[in-house]
């Protein structure tokens, strides 16, 4: 697992099906595809290159996505889910999971238990983490994500989508989407320390890690203030045109550093902050929170230090809002909700 054998890794998930009723696709089964997105997104899914003819076969033969689905006697494509991978990555993300409305399928729960349960088994010998952004427009996304993938709350995103329509989803009409961050464990986290900054975001980040078992790991350390002024050096980690999401980690500080921290192109700016250093935890977070980023979770890792993520929040006050309504399943994720609108709520006082 120590090394970027991802091409290996999806040829060995393609060497058998999963389950009974399930195949992985290929290139003759895009139209089905299409006809799915369709059905459950009309026009309005955030990545449009997935209509037009080839827009899923690219990325299939890329090796950049290895779909699983369902299908009819008639060839409809019941139900997608896909996994993603990243070149250098010490973990996949999951995701494009979709199921035609009203529509049964033969796929019922004992089966999803085993094809999960087979297909976490494989990847846990290539990958530490399966990391997903689930959908809070309707509980059932998160249902599946914790029952059958063993998924847990490591976070969220404000705003993650925009201006999509889940069709046959009354509950969250009109909602805009959040995300409730999740990943599954594979392979045990390495043993080391985890430093959060001292006070409440330190107290709601420590909750997350006692989610998945890392309690014990967590130290807490003082935020110190740079006595000097210099521009923090970003490498980027990601970027998702469609969807407008940013992700680069703060790597140093630097008088050739970018003064601004705030990204140019981006909706949903992330910025990851490696926990494995206590004076960088120390120094690093009141830069980001006197920039405008919030804590809004936990990525860990496998081979390097795990990291803090943040989010760009200009408006705390309307991001307050629109996570209150997202629609959440169980008390975990409830209480990692409500726990960062009161500390992002502390921030209207400060700003």
């Amino acid at each position: 697992m120590g090394r970027d054998r991802a091409v290996s890794l999806m040829d060995d998930l393609r060497a058998a099906n999963p389950s009974e009723h399930t195949r992985w696709l290929a290139e003759p089964d895009e139209p089905a595809f299409r006809e799915l997105l369709h059905a459950r997104y009309a026009e309005t899914y955030s990545y449009p290159f997935l209509y037009e003819p080839g827009g899923a076969v690219r990325l299939w033969r890329d090796g950049a996505l290895l779909s699983l689905g369902e299908f009819d006697t008639r060839g409809a494509l019941l139900w997608h889910t896909g996994l993603w991978r990243r070149p250098g990555r010490d973990s996949l993300d999951s995701g494009l999971s979709v199921a035609l409305p009203s529509r049964r399928t033969l796929t019922g729960r004992a089966e999803h238990e085993a094809l999960w349960g087979s297909l976490l088994e494989r990847l846990g010998r290539w990958v530490g983490f399966l990391h997903q952004n689930t959908s809070t427009l309707h509980v059932m996304a998160q249902r599946y994500a914790s029952r059958f993938m063993r998924a847990r709350p490591m976070g969220l995103v404000v705003n993650y989508t925009r201006g999509e329509t889940v069709i046959g989803v009354e509950e969250g009409l009109g909602v805009p989407m959040q995300a409730l961050a999740m990943t599954t464990v594979l392979a045990p986290p390495p043993p080391r320390r985890r430093y959060l900054p001292e006070g409440p975001w330190g107290e709601w980040l420590a909750s997350i890690l006692a989610g998945v078992g890392l309690a014990e790991s967590v130290t807490f350390t003082p935020l110190e203030r740079r006595a000097w002024r210099e521009g923090a050096v970003l490498r980027p980690l990601e970027w998702n045109a469609s969807l407008r999401l940013e992700r680069r980690v703060l790597v140093g500080f630097s008088a050739e550093g970018t003064p601004a921290l705030t990204s140019e192109r981006a909706r949903v700016d992330l910025i990851h902050l490696p926990m494995g250093e206590p004076l960088w935890v120390a120094e690093g977070t009141p830069v980001l929170l006197a920039a405008g980023f919030l804590p809004t979770g936990i990525r860990l890792h496998q081979r390097e230090p795990d990291e803090l993520v943040f989010q760009y929040v200009a408006d705390p006050r309307a991001a307050c809002e629109v996570v209150s309504r997202a629609r959440l399943d169980g008390a975990r994720a409830r209480e990692l909700f409500a726990g960062w609108m009161e500390r992002c709520a502390r921030t209207l006082s400060t700003r």
